[in-house]
Parts: C-alpha cells; sequence; structure tokens
C-alpha cells in the first residue's frame, strides 16, 4: 500500500467513514439492497455532502441548489469569490488541489460534485474530481458533450457524481453508474451514493425543497428563499442512520452551505462557512448577471 493511499485509508477509518468491514479497493458496498434501490448502508456514521436541488420549479428559476460540503476542517480551503486565474469562475476552492466542489460562472453555467463512497482504488487514480467542475465552468463545450468526454477518462478518478448545467439544460453522470443522464423538471437529491438514493436526508430534503418552491411565491433573488433554504440545510437528524443534513464533528463535518439560484438572466449565490461546533464565521453573497455566451444545450 502506497503512502498517499495508506493516508487515505487511515483518514476514513479515523472519521469513521470507512466500510465496517473489509471490501474490495474501490468497490462500494450495498449490504441492502435491491435491484433498483442501491442504498449504500456502509458508512457506520454519517458525514457525507449533500445537494438538493430543483431544476425549473416555476417560472422565475431555472435552477434553484441548496447543498453542504462535509470535509475535514483542517483542509486548505478558500471562500467563494471570483478566481483571480479563472475570473469567469465563482466558487469556492479546494487549495489542496485547485478545484472547487460548487460554482457557477459568469454565463450562467452550474457545477457541483460529489465523492462517491467506496474504499480507496488501488492504485488512486491520479486526476482531482474537483477539477471536473471547474473546467466546466471554464469552458463553453455543450453539457452532453463534455460528460462525454468525462465518461471516456471516468476511470482517472475515484468515485464521484457530477451535476452540470449550462443555464437551460441539467445534467448528472456518476462514474460509478456511468450513465449520463438529463434531468427533467422535478426535485432531485444527492449525497456520496447515486443520484436520489433512499437516505432519510435525501429523501426528507427533497420533500422540503419542494414543499418550499412548489407554492410559486419566491422571484429570483427573493432573500426569504434563501434564508428558508439554509435553514433547511441546517438539520441535525436525529439517531436515524443518513438523516443528519448538517454535520458537527471536531475534525470532520459540514464546513460550508451554499445557495444557489439561477434565473434567466442572473445569479443570486451565497455561501455560509461554519466552525467545528456549527457556528457561522462567514457569509459570502453574491448577485450576478449573466453575461452572453454559448449556453444552449444541444
Amino acid at each position: 500500500m502506497d503512502l498517499q493511499r495508506a493516508e487515505a485509508y487511515s483518514d476514513g477509518v479515523k472519521l469513521g467513514v470507512m466500510p465496517h468491514r473489509r471490501l474490495s479497493l474501490g468497490k462500494p458496498y450495498y449490504p441492502l439492497t435491491s435491484d433498483n434501490d442501491k442504498l449504500g448502508f456502509f458508512l457506520p456514521i454519517i458525514a457525507m455532502c449533500l445537494i438538493l436541488f430543483a431544476v425549473a420549479p416555476n417560472a422565475h428559476h431555472r435552477l434553484v441548489v441548496a447543498a453542504n460540503r462535509d470535509e475535514q476542517h483542517s483542509r486548505a480551503t478558500a471562500s467563494a469569490g471570483f478566481w483571480s486565474d479563472q475570473p469567469n469562475i465563482l466558487a469556492g476552492r479546494d487549495l489542496v488541489a485547485g478545484g472547487t466542489w460548487l460554482g457557477v460562472s459568469r454565463t450562467g453555467r452550474f457545477a457541483a460534485v460529489t465523492n462517491f463512497a467506496e474504499t480507496p482504488p488501488d492504485p488512486l487514480p491520479p486526476r482531482s474530481r474537483g477539477e471536473l467542475t471547474a473546467n466546466f465552468l471554464e469552458g463553453d463545450t455543450d453539457c452532453l458533450a463534455y460528460l462525454q468526454e468525462v465518461q471516456a477518462q471516468a476511470d482517472q478518478y475515484r468515485g464521484f457524481n457530477l451535476i452540470i448545467s449550462d443555464g437551460i439544460s441539467v445534467y448528472y453522470y456518476g462514474n460509478r453508474e456511468d450513465e449520463i443522464r438529463k434531468l427533467g423538471k422535478g426535485y432531485y437529491g444527492l449525497s456520496n451514493q447515486l443520484l436520489d438514493c433512499h437516505w432519510p436526508k435525501v429523501t426528507s430534503g427533497r420533500h422540503e425543497l419542494k414543499q418550499h418552491l412548489a407554492s410559486n411565491q419566491y422571484k429570483g433573488g427573493d432573500e426569504s428563499l434563501t434564508h428558508d433554504l439554509f435553514e433547511l440545510l441546517a438539520c441535525r437528524g436525529d439517531e436515524t442512520p443518513h438523516s443528519a443534513r448538517f454535520i458537527l464533528g471536531e475534525t470532520y463535518g459540514t464546513s460550508v452551505s451554499t445557495v444557489v439560484e439561477l434565473g434567466e438572466d442572473r445569479i443570486d449565490f451565497e455561501e455560509r462557512s461554519f466552525e467545528p461546533a456549527g457556528s457561522q464565521i462567514k457569509r459570502s453573497p453574491f448577485s450576478i448577471a449573466i453575461s452572453a455566451g454559448d449556453s444552449a444545450d444541444s
């Protein structure tokens, strides 16, 4: 076992996010599975990312996203802002690998990625999953063509789930399911399993997101919607596995929450950062006009 992989495995064990029995490396574990419902209950302590999103939920929004990033609190990270070397991108930044977990572009593009929970492959694939989002945000390739390119080199990355939008269409691809999907109007949830898995925080989160947005009471940039979505993300859950949307932990937990509203001509984006005990330490709101660019899907 090389040093990089050993550290990845050791970190997972210390954080309580590795499988509770020895598995084939790089393989997910589905002990409670049916043919159409791979729950993936192989994490005894739940500390995972969450992205709840709605595609075209009303006349004012093309896409609404509420997301929590769960990470080691010690990992070097930059808060959301426009990147000096790629000024088209508005996102937080992983200062270890250089990519991002979630961001938007001035041209109306959106991208977010989650890791797929599994044992580390041997050897570890060489490329960072954070570049999948950054490359899409910076480019002008349409969604389908971009995901086809990603699919062709999917084995260069550890397990991931990727959501992208060009401002009109929304697509999903995960390299463990290995199927490119164009997502229709509706409400979705993604954690570190397959899209719309049956983890309680995913199913309850989708339901609450729909309750908030289906009434069509919100307009673009509505502060009450932003408030409601951050409240949705703050749920600490109960004793049920996979129920907590917001994770508390001294070394690992929810580090940032983000709300994105993508309309026809503007993007409202707000990131809130948290300390390990869950207190908010920073708020980063942005409202940007979408500039002219290639945002049409083929």
